[in-house]
This record gives structure tokens, sequence and C-alpha cells, in this order.
């Protein structure tokens, strides 16, 4: 048996990969606008207000990955809290039950496995310091649909990576379409920023960085550029360009404008400048909407949902007792703190659902493939849980979306999660069933007959078994041979 432990990693592409090595200079020669602002495009969703220390999920996921499928799908964000994504479902997978940062990688890694729920099934401003987890097979289901497929990394140190993120910004690389957004990272506690500029820009706004923070690690999102937006550097010399920067302290934080800024070129320019004030990476990334094609449902009731792991498989015969093929679930991985399965004074009981359509293809090997769900319950807080499973089902939406098949694990509601790997498992094929004569198969001394026994199966044939070196300590028995009447079959 070999059992594999897989995350899938990322598809990281660079700016050169992105654009083609080769097309690098002729894009820096191509006429672009001199200013583009994609927030004011209908894929942006309204301004955010983050919570806490969410600022990585609220740039990455709440405006970026929002922004981007709203972008893929060609749909208005603000006409629905179905066309946002909601930020603290990452974050309070990630947080560890306290309010703290987090990367915004870690958030598109769970985007990437298993999907980000909407605002209208999880709203970021709902119970945010309980530190909830969702629950309900649907809300799971529909997450699963939008995905993160590759993630983009760009490295702005000179003048050659910020005309790479301005063509980003433009057209993704794509002529004719709309552009992307990046994410980056900055100090932000005690920055200087003009409120009242008044200088060239195209794009119109009044707010423009004029000193780096020296204090205070944040992420952020760059919406576009202004190439006419003009900055006198510490030297005197008068510089152009900046990104509009998109903030996550709502739209009336008083040194922004309209929750955006201008931030020049020039600082990323300098390469005397500490690495620690301004990232010199910046990230995008690609979406996809996606069908499931089978899903995992299950339910439980645990009071420490930082003890728990989950682990989903397949098998290639009903007769295993343990998979064969065996995946790490992305969240639920030991995380989310010394809570109920819900979150701070919440519920116990939760029902999430499981992506198992990227593994599908083990399925197919198989005509009488069999389910597996793993529960790993180790102490990992203050306290050891204790809990029980409610249920678990496979859905299989392969043939019919609307109409899945659907195979149920019997007789798991109740049972006790026990510390280690508890082990639950579903048959897609029904066991085959015989039916047989009263004999005595043991004669007068305890050991088995000599002759042999004919048994007519449920589709009604024959076949033949005789017993031999019965153990009655172990009771273990060896069967000599089976045939069938027409010699189809045969057992030595």
């Amino acid at each position: 048996m070999a059992i594999a432990f897989i995350r899938k990693a990322f598809i990281i592409l660079t700016a050169a990969v992105l654009f083609g090595a080769n097309t690098v200079e002729a894009r820096a020669q191509e006429n672009i606008p001199d200013g583009v602002d994609n927030s004011k495009l209908i894929y942006f969703p309204p301004l955010i207000s983050q919570i806490g220390g969410s600022c990585a999920q609220a740039s990455y996921i709440g405006y970026m990955f929002t922004y981007e499928m709203n972008r893929l799908l060609n749909r208005n964000a603000s006409e629905s809290k179905d066309n946002q994504f909601s930020y603290l479902y990452t974050w309070n997978f990630i947080n560890g039950g306290i309010d703290e940062g987090s990367l915004g990688t870690e958030g598109l890694q769970i985007a990437f496995e298993g999907g980000i729920a909407t605002e209208a099934d999880f709203p970021s401003q709902y119970s945010s310091y309980q530190f909830k987890w969702t629950s309900g097979y649907e809300s799971y289901l529909k997450a699963i649909h939008y995905r993160v497929t590759k993630i983009r990394t760009f490295e702005v140190n000179d003048r050659a990576g910020i005309d790479e993120v301005r063509h980003y910004l433009w057209n993704r690389g794509e002529p004719g379409k709309p552009g992307g957004i990046v994410t980056f990272s900055s100090r932000s506690s005690g920055w200087t920023i003009n409120t009242h500029y008044t200088g060239p820009s195209v794009t119109g706004y009044k707010a423009l960085l004029t000193k780096l923070a020296p204090d205070g690690a944040h992420a952020m999102t760059i919406v576009g550029y202004d190439d006419l937006v003009e900055f006198t550097a510490p030297d005197g010399t008068l510089t152009k360009g900046a990104f509009i920067v998109c903030n996550t302290w709502g739209d009336d934080y008083y040194m922004h404008d309209r929750g955006r800024f201008y931030l020049p070129y020039y600082f990323w320019e300098q390469s005397d400048r500490s690495a620690n004030e301004l990232s010199h990476d910046m990230v995008g990334t690609d979406v996809e909407y996606r069908e499931p094609k089978v899903v995992f449902r299950v339910k439980l009731d645990y009071t420490s949902r930082n003890d728990l792991s989950f682990r989903i498989g397949v098998s290639n015969k009903a007769s295993d007792q343990l998979p064969v093929h065996d995946y790490l679930v992305p969240i639920a991985n030991y995380q989310g703190g010394d809570y109920p399965m819900q979150g701070n004074n919440a519920s116990s009981e939760l029902e999430f659902a499981f992506d198992f359509s990227s593994y599908v293809d083990h399925i197919h090997d198989s005509e009488e493939p069999k389910f597996f769900l793993t529960v790993s319950r180790n102490k990992r807080g203050k306290q050891l849980g204790s809990g029980k499973m409610l249920a678990f089902s496979v859905y299989d939406y392969r043939e019919d979306a609307s109409s899945p098949k659907i195979y149920v694990c019997e007789d798991i509601a109740g049972k006790e999660i026990q510390s280690g790997n508890n082990i639950f498992s579903i048959e897609t094929v029904a066991a085959k069933t015989t039916s047989y004569s009263k004999v005595n198969w043991l004669n007068s001394s305890g050991q088995p007959a000599a002759a042999p026994f004919v048994l007519r199966t449920a589709d009604g044939k024959y076949v033949k078994i005789r017993f031999s070196d019965y153990n009655r300590q172990d009771g273990t028995i060896k069967m000599k041979y089976v045939y069938a009447p027409d010699g189809s079959l045969k057992f030595e």
C-alpha cells in the first residue's frame, strides 16, 4: 500500500515567464495609457474596513481574488454578496484563533486546494472575534467552485520591474482585455502622506505618500498607476509616476482619498532602501471557476478543533481496509485554536465539504472504489477536546451535476473520535451474497469434514468448497479448492 500525503504546490510564474522573456523589452517600448485605475471597474468590490490583523487576507482575497474572479466571469462585484469573497473565511483558518497577521499566500493556498466562500455564505463582518468557521455542505460546495490556479510574482527593484507591473495592470499581457491587480507589503505606522496633492495626474487622487513608514507590517493592493503624478525626492529631484494603492481601512481614513493614495515609483527605484520598509515583491493571481466532480460530506461534533486533521482517500477494492491513495485536506488541519468547531462560544457541531475532484483519476482505475475518511485526533492546544462523528457521505457529480450519486457511511453516527487515526469507509459496490444449506462442517473430532460442500450463489450458479487445517486457537482455516461446475473458476 502506497499512501501519499500531498499538498498541491502552486504554479509560480515570474514576470519574465508571464510576458515572455523575449517580449519584455518590446512591451517596455509599447505605448500604454498614462494612467489606469482598475478599482473603478465593475469587477472591484466595495472598499474593505479590515477586522483586526487580517490585512493580508483582506488584500489577497477580499480585493485581488474577488476582482480576478469577477473579471473572469464578467460580473459586477457590487451587485451581490455572491460576487464578493470572504477574507474572514481564510483568515479564521490561518490565525490560530487569535487576532494576528497572516501571509496572503496562505489564503491563496486554501483557494487553490479548496476554494473560497462568498460573502453571502460567510459575511466578513459577522461575529469576527469568535474566529468562526462556516458550517454547512452547501456553503463549502459553493466555495469549491472558486479556485486559484496560479500565483504571479514580480520583482520590482528598478524601472524594468515597474514597467512589468504597469503592463500587468493595463492588460495582464492580454491585449484588449482589462488589466489585473497586485498585492504588496509595506510598513505603515508613521508614514507621511500629503493629503492635498494638486500636481498633475490622470486619475485625480489627492493623497500622495512622501515618506515611507518605519514600523508596522501591512499588506495592501495596487489597483493601477498614474505616470503623470509628480514627486520631489529628498535630494530635490523631480520624479514622475506612481502606483495607485487601495488600502483596507475603509473609505474615510483621513490620510487617504476614498481609501486610496499614490505611492511614487521613486521608492522602488532606490537600491539603498530598506527591504523592511517596502517589499520589492508583488503578487498577482490567476483564477478559475471549476465544477466539482467528487465531494466528501463530513459532519461531526467536537469541542477543541485544534486537535483535528482530516484526510480523504480511495482504494481499489471493496475489501480494502486502508486507502491506497490518501490526501491531506487543506483546511481544519490542526488549526483554529482551542475552540468548538464553529468558533469561540459557538457550536461544537460543524459540517464540511471536502473536494476530491483533483484525484478522480484514481477512482477511474477501479471497478469497485472504496472511499476513506481519516480523522486524526491529537492534542495540539492547552486542552484535549472530545466529540463524535455524526455523518459521512460521498457525492459523485461526474455523470449528473444536478443529481449526484450519493454513497453513505453506515453506522457512523455517534461514534466517538478516539486519539490517533479514526478511519471510516464507504463501499460503492454492494457486497455479493450467497445462499447455502445448513450443514455441519466439523466432524465429531472437531476437524473439518473431508467431503466438499456444494453451495448455490445468489445468481443461481454452483461452487464447491472444501476446508482443511482448522486452527481452533485463532479460528483460521484453509480452503483446499474452489471451482465452478463449468471449470471457469478454479483455485488450487
